[in-house]
């Protein structure tokens, strides 16, 4: 859809000519092994070179630019798994004009060199939706043996572009070299404090990036791994344009604003308005809003599809049927229409780009949100489960680009207004049953926020098994062998009208497995009662800095009867204190569990919270410690013992 709104800048083409830096480079012609370290030895494959050309050429010719771009690439691999990662090739041909050339070849342990025999590649359309690809075998690799691919593709001119550097094993040196000759250029590296260096090619102007030993990108526990990938951005177009990042920016803003900012309300938009609200008593904003945003979700349908009817107005207003373009012009109609003033946010999802408001590449333009100034709420308008309220968790945290009814646009972090927005209320009452035959547990819960929103999606959306294994997480995870003696929810609706209202479960289980016999004693489980917990125990360097889904909290009030004739013993293993503090001294995240007695009872209370979804990867073991202290409470345990 983004692409819809740019428009394209006229270029003035001023004649410039230049060689071509792809017809001279080439590979090595006599190729030998490279030493690696005994580390290098024990992966499964490592990355010798991963390098990486884009050259925009303009000759008397063209009336614009021409993109190439070569990609050579040298891995070692050293056991079955690499050859399997590697052996087949696949080069995309997204925007692919001409295959200049393709070379590959082998050199095994022993120094024998096997190159690529062409007939061997393969035209491949839509490969798993991602598009035509190119595809070939590599030959003759073994164990030890090093795969060399170089090829060069010519392309549609494009103003933008971006490169992923970073991978899923190790890379020993990797360069991007960007040649843009006498035409006007900016090229921008991200998360990596490498810079590029100016450099001339028989005269030509470029610019050359080189990082050496680029760690494997893993899969952690609070992170976005793809996102956060070493990675570069460019931009290149003919002198004489002056253009700026503003210009760009304002581009998108002016061709939004003329799409979503209507001068006049639709006959039909202003019938399902007054529909909407006919009737309605107490009808403050936040609940005209959200009736809106109820009425589009569960009487609009969004396809995904090139058909042009599906953005246009008039015919998604009659036949309810909309594009992701379609479904935004009907909000701003209502709300044009009830005088709500809102603003469209142009961003991406964080955990696959994160948006930068210094540097345009439409790339980053992947996602559509309303914001409404008043209320300081979003509205997602392609999320069915989401209705109005703080900002989706997967764009959280990410910038945007907020533009106003006049298009003028301004650049702002995503953030959650309330704080408290996401928590957990839990109250549990703890009782034994037949001389600690079994385990009776009574809970009174309250979700809140992200936590209210998937579970009224799980119980509205889900089918029945779904529904069954949220009902498990509701009464109590990780207890095999409960039994569900009552089991009662409210607020389940997910056309809600007031904001945060919680979605909220009264439950009550048995479970002989928490307790076990000691003799003349009994061993309650009781850190089980809270559910499975995550842990971090990661024993290798992190890798990435550290984000949670969203800022969250948890209140538990756990009471524990103890029975007649019995005096509870061990709890200190209830108590339980960690802390991270952000580098202004203010806690930030923490777990707090503590006790007290009263009476025939003990009553223990637990506090966790995460006042922000983003820690300081300098400080992961602080808050590896937090996390690992829920799990640690899983453990804790009480001996009740006959009293003499």
């Amino acid at each position: 859809m983004i692409r819809q709104l740019i428009c394209i800048i006229a270029l003035v083409v001023t004649s410039a000519s230049y060689a071509q830096h792809f017809k001279t480079y080439d590979w090595k012609k006599k190729p030998k092994l490279h030493k690696i370290t005994d580390a290098e030895a024990e992966a499964s494959s490592v990355a010798i070179l991963k390098k990486h050309i884009v050259e925009y050429y303009l000759s008397d010719a063209n009336a614009q630019p021409i993109r190439y771009e070569t990609e050579h690439k040298i891995i070692r691999v050293n056991d079955d798994q690499g050859i399997a990662r590697h052996n087949t090739v696949y080069i995309p041909m997204y925007d692919v004009n001409n295959v200049i050339d393709i070379k590959a070849r082998t050199i095994s342990a022993k120094g024998k060199v096997v190159e690529l025999n062409k007939d061997n590649i393969k035209d491949v359309s839509n490969v798993e939706e991602y598009g035509d690809f190119k595809i070939f075998a590599i030959e003759g690799v073994e164990n030890n043996s090093e795969i060399e691919i170089l090829y060069t593709v010519e392309k549609d001119y494009e103003i933008y572009g971006s490169e992923t550097i970073q991978t899923d094993y190790k890379i020993k040196e990797a360069q991007f070299l960007f040649i843009s000759g006498d035409l006007e250029s900016n090229v921008k590296a991200y998360r990596t404090t490498e810079t590029f260096d100016s450099v001339k090619l028989d005269g030509t102007k470029a610019e050359l990036l080189t990082i050496t030993d680029i760690p494997a990108m893993v899969e952690e526990e609070y992170a976005t791994p793809k996102a956060n990938n070493i990675a570069v951005v460019y931009q290149c177009y003919p002198k004489g344009q002056n253009i700026s990042q503003n210009m760009f920016w304002s581009n998108v803003a002016n061709n939004v604003g003329m799409q979503f900012f209507p001068k006049v309300v639709e006959p039909k938009a202003q019938e399902d308005v007054n529909a909407i609200v006919e009737g309605q008593t107490d009808l403050t904003s936040f609940k005209t809003v959200a009736l809106i945003d109820n009425f589009v979700k569960n009487n609009y349908t969004i396809v995904s599809n090139n058909n042009p009817e599906l953005s246009d107005l008039k015919y998604v207003l009659e036949n309810r049927s909309a594009s992701d373009y379609g479904i935004m012009k009907v909000y701003a109609q209502y709300f044009k229409a009830l005088d709500i003033e809102f603003e469209i946010v142009i961003t991406a999802n964080r955990f696959l780009a994160k948006f930068d408001p210094e540097f345009f590449v439409p790339g980053m333009l992947r996602d559509f949100l309303i914001y409404l100034p008043e209320e300081q709420k979003y509205i997602a308008p392609e999320r069915f489960e989401a209705r109005v309220g703080e900002a989706p968790f997967n764009i959280l945290g990410n910038y945007g680009m907020f533009i106003q009814s006049n298009y003028d646009h301004y650049f702002s972090k995503i953030i959650q207004e309330d704080p408290d927005y996401s928590r957990i209320r839990r109250d549990m009452n703890i009782s034994f049953e037949d001389d600690f035959e079994r385990v009776i547990i009574k809970q009174d819960q309250d979700y809140f926020g992200h936590w209210a929103e998937t579970s009224r999606a799980v119980m509205s959306l889900s089918p029945e098994q779904g529904v069954a294994d949220y009902k498990d997480y509701l009464t109590g995870s990780g207890i095999d062998d409960k039994e569900i003696l009552s089991y009662e929810h409210q607020n389940a609706d997910m056309n809600i009208t007031k904001y945060n209202q919680p979605f909220k479960v009264q439950t009550t289980i048995a479970s002989e497995n928490l307790l076990e016999d000691a003799g003349d004693s009994y061993i309650f489980q009781v850190g089980l009662v809270i559910g499975t917990q995550s842990e971090l125990y990661q024993e290798t360097e992190r890798i990435n800095p550290i984000e949670m889904l969203y800022p969250n909290r948890y209140n538990y009030e756990i009471i524990v009867n103890i029975p007649e004739g019995y005096v509870a013993e061990g709890l200190e293993s209830l108590v339980i204190h960690k802390e991270y503090k952000a580098s202004n001294g203010k806690i930030t995240a923490k777990w707090d569990s503590n006790y007290k007695i009263e009476d025939d009872k003990i009553i223990i209370i637990i506090e966790e919270l995460y006042k922000t979804h983003e820690f300081d990867l300098n400080k992961y073991e602080a808050f590896r410690q937090v996390i690992n202290a829920a799990s640690d409470f899983n453990k804790a345990a009480i001996l009740f013992k006959a009293s003499e």
